[in-house]
């Protein structure tokens, strides 16, 4: 039997979950909701995008946000969550009438509703997602449509292709999230080094930005793959890039045959050590930003597993729930690989930070670790990081790969 609480909220979700009358929805949690909650505010709206119908959500925390485009079905679940993790209030505005409910810290719903706060102007219609306002890359420029086609993101016609809208959004946001780096900034031409290149979406991107925006740019795209590395060179050829260079070796190779400095080095979903491949090819090229989004983690798995099973793990007794479940012993590991990954970049002089790139809903592999070279030498902000790095390394009992493919480079003990 539905209770009266349920009864007073029920409306307000059937509108949010059973069409497109309403215009707008706000959800923010309650300070004691704090803790189950990891953004501040919840903003959805119905989006017309290629495949129908579609709901635009943006999460804020802080300074960031993160975007996803859901299903109608994704909606109704995303919703039920972000309203049932704990106190909070909701305001969902439509043509005809703006409703405005609180969820108690006893569970209980009180609702009432307004004047719209915009007067009808007829039938309510989703709005098209995508507006070209901030984008860094404008899907109507002549350019961007050649090279998104060329990439497999749009069609012929210039539209983009509905199953590639995430990739779309992905290249917009990787391009916003590498503007701020002061090597743009400089009057000179800026040296960037693709680790890993595969199909280089983003970097020939990223390109193609640089020349809208007035800036130098070579790129130097490598990848083990020889065909992988054919087809990116027949793109940049076909939209006339005609300042990228691509390598058919491994990221190692062309670090030992390379000695000029680099300004930039990426390396975007390198699997494993392959991150750690190119974070110590970018400090071999005396790299001035490195930005990496690693993809899976394996390595230290099998080490905390050893160490474990040997009574060799100093973690082991304060972690033990975690790590009597394979699924957070790995997220646990993931977590731990990355935090060294940090660590390291610090203790060799970066400023580092570590952002969403792109919303959790498109990939669980959505983390950017974006440093910057601020200091030379050994200083106390090296030297504490680089004591940070040790604690956390023995206390897990793990000697991560990128100790040894940094070398000579690594701080000395």
């Amino acid at each position: 039997m539905q209770t009266a609480s349920e009864a007073n909220i029920a409306p307000v979700v059937r509108l949010l979950t059973d069409g497109t009358a309403w215009r707008k929805c706000v959800v923010t949690p309650a300070r004691q909701a704090a803790a189950f909650v990891p953004w501040e505010k919840l903003t959805a709206q119905p989006v017309r995008v290629s495949r129908g119908l579609a709901i635009k959500v943006v999460t804020r925390a802080g300074r960031k946000e993160a975007t996803a485009t859901l299903t109608p079905e994704q909606w109704s679940s995303r919703l039920s969550e972000a309203i049932e993790a704990g106190p909070c209030h909701m305001d969902v505005l439509t043509n005809d009438t703006d409703w405005h409910a609180r969820r108690t810290r006893e569970g209980h719903w009180l609702v009432s509703k307004s004047k719209p706060s915009r007067p009808s102007a007829g039938p309510s219609e989703p709005v098209a997602h995508d507006r070209q306002t901030n984008l860094q890359l404008p899907a109507d420029d002549d350019r961007t449509k050649q090279l998104f086609v060329e990439l497999g993101l749009f069609s012929p016609s210039g539209q983009v292709l509905g199953d590639m809208a995430a990739k779309f959004r992905q290249v917009q946001h990787y391009l916003e999230l590498l503007r701020p780096l002061p090597i743009w900034n400089e009057g000179r031409t800026v040296r960037v080094v693709d680790a890993g290149c595969g199909k280089a979406y983003l970097s020939l991107a990223l390109v193609l930005w640089a020349e809208r925006n007035g800036c130098k740019l070579k790129l130097d795209t490598v990848d083990a793959a020889p065909d992988v590395i054919e087809t990116v060179r027949a793109i940049a050829r076909k939209v006339q890039l005609n300042n990228v260079e691509s390598h058919a070796t491994s990221i190692a190779e062309f670090a030992s045959e390379h000695s000029e400095t680099v300004d930039l080095l990426v390396s975007l979903h390198a699997c494993d050590t392959a991150t750690d491949e190119a974070l110590a090819a970018g400090v071999q090229l005396g790299a001035r930003a490195i930005v990496l989004v690693p993809c899976c983690h394996q390595e230290l798995v099998g080490q905390i597993e050893g160490a474990s099973k040997g009574n060799r793990l100093p973690a082991r007794d304060r972690w033990e729930s975690a790590l009597r479940s394979g699924l957070l012993k790995h997220r646990l590991s993931d977590i731990i690989t990355d935090s060294l990954r940090s660590a390291a970049l610090e203790a060799l002089g970066y400023k580092v930070d570590v952002v969403e790139f792109i919303s959790p809903e498109a990939t669980a592999r959505n983390l950017m670790i974006r440093a910057e070279k601020r200091y030379s030498g050994s200083t106390p902000q090296t030297r504490h990081a680089l004591e940070r790095y040790r604690q956390l390394a023995e206390e897990w009992a793990v000697t991560p790969a990128l100790e040894r493919l940094l070398g000579p480079a690594w701080p000395p003990a």
